[in-house]
């Protein structure tokens, strides 16, 4: 599981991040991988924020996959 804590820290280091995560394809039952970049994160919800396709969405703690830098 991704660590948020380190997640958090790495952002107020204003480190440029992105975050693999599953996510269902509009509502259904199939899961796709999607890459993002990462907005923010909640640590007392676990919600991670990306930018996907230009509009903010969550993504749930369980759902992340890993963290990468976007350098």
């Amino acid at each position: 599981m991704v660590d948020i804590e380190e997640v958090a820290a790495r952002l107020d280091n204003d480190e440029p991040l992105n975050l693999k995560y599953r996510a269902r394809v509009n509502g259904s039952t199939e899961l796709v991988i999607r890459v993002d970049r990462l907005l923010d994160v909640a640590e007392d919800q676990g919600i991670f924020y990306v930018d996907h396709d230009g509009q903010p969405i969550w993504v749930r703690q369980e759902e992340a996959i890993e963290v990468t830098s976007d350098k």
